[in-house]
């Protein structure tokens, strides 16, 4: 390691610039903290250590390449590439782990005992960085696409994924299209893109209104991102990590919130529940969107304006919620107080904006929606309690009050819940309403194109209730403990929220599930002659209880 942190120095005082804009490279940061987690914990690991690292010869190389300093210095291959930051990457064997690199007199080279491989355009096994610049009204972004880089991966080290010429084609008209939405409608917001993001990495294409993307601390100014439905939902997805990286560093100076561990919040973005530090990013994050959305919708052509409307009504709704939770948790500093309260404020002068009726109440089915498939997948009753419903059910006695106030539990790390599938559907109808028709023709083959959908959701958004409670029932006679199901059939009557059966439903869909559970532990052959009498049952002893309510108080996670 002598040798190359020696020639990172000469590096350094050949060109300084060079060097330090090398070292701040995202990938840099997640390799050091990769590396440095390894090297405490010591646990087998059967990758050789050099390889991981040896990134720091890679990176004095690239830094003297860069400079123009002549050397010669080993540095790791791995998964058939040698990797030189934003230099370049070769082509090597797979079974190479290392190889030589010489630079003098302006050229580069990497040596393996197969071959030498040129580091310029013409070689077939050298590969130059991906380097997008895009420009509109004066204002650019340029950034790195990285798809060789073992470390551009924000989660663990990754092989290399090699884009082809037309996705990197893709990208850049994207990207094109993308910048210049965001420097013609919030220069502001552009400004701080620019200034942040320097690397992107991408991954493949997810379904349809179901991006993908991340960054971390670790790694500030790199996005790991799918590719996207269309420049609009990149432009989204850059407010979005750019906020991120921006309380990302602001956390790194102060303290903003008491972290513990053993507990766990709601997140409208997520399936998972979410620990104090995470919910107050997703705020963030989702503030930034809520206001993104403000603007474009009063820009957006005639025909994505109600699209653009359910967004920014979804957005601000979830994002205020969350704020209040967070203001009322007890678990802000100082520091958190004042930037809750400022976010708050922001987002409270949002809820003065006019939405048309109909793209409001889809928003609020949409949240309903979330906040009850969440609780359904992710909260846990102590089985004594599943116990104690059946019996009550079954003896025509009214819930148990103590149960009904009990503290519930979550799970820390649930399997993948799909909670969304109504919520891209709805997008589908709002942003591209002839593919939402062709969904429709093949409704019993909609799971296909959206993951966790069926048929009577397709019935519900596509307004004809009567069918999607049909299916929904449906649903729960093959699958009793279906969360989709229950759920389903209180959106089904969301319009009668006073209702019993739908305050247990939307409310608490934890307790009806409780009581079916508790049946099949009794060996009971049936749920309820009729599931809405059992959801009513439950929903009786919930008469001031909201739907969307949210425990400031977060729960305990198991």
């Amino acid at each position: 390691m002598t040798e190359a942190w020696e020639l990172l120095v000469r590096a350094y005082h050949a060109a300084p610039g060079i060097t330090e804009d090398i070292l701040a490279r995202p990938q840099v940061g997640s390799w050091a903290a990769h590396t440095l987690r390894r090297l405490r914990n010591g646990r087998p690991d059967p990758v050789p250590l050099w390889l991981d690292v040896g990134y720091l010869h890679a990176l004095a190389a690239a830094s003297a390449v860069r400079a123009g300093v002549s050397f010669e210095l080993d540095i790791p291959a791995r998964h058939s590439t040698a990797v030189l930051p934003t230099v370049g990457a070769a082509s090597v064997p797979p079974d190479v782990e290392v190889v030589r690199v010489r630079a003098g007199g302006g050229q580069a080279e990497v040596e393996t005992s197969a071959r030498t491989v040129r580091c310029r355009p013409g070689d077939p096994d050298w590969h130059g960085p991906i380097l997008i610049e895009v420009r509109a009204d004066g204002a650019g972004l340029r950034v790195e696409l990285l798809d060789r880089d073992l470390y551009r991966d924000l989660r663990s080290p990754s092989p290399p994924q090699p884009l082809s010429e037309s996705e990197i084609t893709a990208w850049r008209a994207d990207l094109a299209r993308s910048w210049a939405l965001l420097v013609r409608e919030q220069p502001g917001l552009a400004q701080a893109i620019a200034g942040i993001v320097r690397t992107l990495t991408p991954v493949p294409r997810r379904e349809r209104f179901r991006p993908l993307s991340a960054s971390g601390t670790e790694a500030f100014g790199g996005i790991l991102l799918s590719q996207p439905d269309d420049p609009l939902q990149l432009a989204v997805t850059l407010v979005h990590e750019s906020q991120h990286q921006k309380l990302g560093a602001l956390s790194h100076l102060l303290t903003l919130c008491e972290a513990d561990d053993r507990l766990r919040y709601y997140a409208p973005w997520r399936d998972d529940p979410r620990p104090l530090p995470g919910l107050l990013q997703g705020a963030y994050a989702f503030a930034g969107i809520t206001r993104f959305w403000r603007v474009h919708r009063q820009q957006a052509p005639p025909g994505e304006r109600a699209a653009t409307d359910f967004e920014f009504a979804l957005w601000r709704r979830q994002a205020l919620g969350v704020l209040r939770v967070l203001a009322t948790s007890g678990r802000l500093t100082g520091h958190g107080q004042r930037f809750v309260d400022t976010l708050h404020a922001e987002l409270n002068a949002c809820q003065e904006d006019d939405v048309p009726a109909a793209e409001r109440d889809a928003a609020h089915a949409a949240a309903l929606d979330h906040h009850a498939m969440w609780r359904g997948h992710n909260i846990r009753l102590d089985p004594a309690d599943h116990d104690a419903l059946a019996a009550a059910w079954q003896q025509g006695a009214p819930v148990a009050d103590a149960i009904l106030a009990g503290a519930a539990k979550v799970r820390a790390e649930p399997p993948v819940g799909l909670l969304d599938a109504r919520a891209v559907l709805r997008r589908y109808l709002l942003f591209d309403p002839d593919a939402f028709n062709r969904l429709g023709a093949t409704p019993d083959q909609v799971g296909e194109r959206v993951s966790g959908a069926t048929a009577a959701d397709l019935a519900l958004v596509a307004g004809d209730v009567e069918r999607a409670r049909a299916g929904y029932l449906g649903e729960l006679r093959q699958d009793p403990l279906s969360v989709h199901g229950w759920v389903g059939l209180g959106l089904a009557q969301v319009d009668q929220a006073a209702d019993p059966a739908t305050r247990a439903l939307l409310g608490r869909p934890e307790l009806v599930l409780a009581v079916v559970q508790g049946l099949q532990s009794r060996g009971s052959a049936t749920v309820a002659p009729d599931p809405l009498e059992l959801a009513g049952w439950v929903g009786t002893g919930l008469r001031d209880r909201q739907l969307d309510s949210v425990d400031p108080a977060g729960w305990l996670a198991i």
